[in-house]
């Protein structure tokens, strides 16, 4: 019969606390070389933060003809659960920024590629609406860990 002491029942604990936590990392995307070639996407890098579950998005505001106005979208992580592949599936919204009236809703996984599907919900009182689905997106992810 093993008798754990509380001092070493304390350390092991902490010990598995801390493994948890270094587990925890970054995934950043930008659209990958298949998207060069198709009109440009508004999402230009995504960088998931898994232990603050943040999203932080640097994307297209506004687009003309010779330019294009850059800007920053936050959004917050949803979901992360681990597939059989042992790849992670994201899900997250973006905040709505103040006077907007869409909230984007994404989902990133890996089906060989990572990809990257969003629609756009608006909701009229309490009520989503389907207001546009966005083609998928490939992209072209690196992983980190923190810690």
């Amino acid at each position: 019969m093993t008798i754990i002491k509380p001092g070493r029942l304390a350390i092991q604990a902490l010990l598995l606390t801390t493994a948890g936590a270094c587990a925890a990392g970054t995934i950043t995307c930008v659209p990958g070389p298949a998207a060069a070639s198709a009109p440009s996407h508004w999402i230009r890098r995504i960088a998931i933060d898994e232990h603050s579950r943040t999203v932080n998005m640097d994307i297209v505001r506004s687009r003309t003809k010779d330019t294009e106005t850059m800007g920053k979208m936050r959004a917050e992580l949803l979901s992360m659960e681990e597939t059989q592949s042992g790849e992670p599936v994201y899900v997250f919204n973006a905040i709505p920024s103040a006077g907007s009236e869409v909230t984007h809703l994404f989902r990133l996984f890996k089906a060989g590629e990572w990809r990257l599907i969003g629609a756009g919900v608006t909701f009229m009182g309490k009520v989503p609406a389907l207001r546009a689905i966005e083609p998928g997106l490939v992209l072209d992810c690196k992983r980190s860990d923190l810690g």
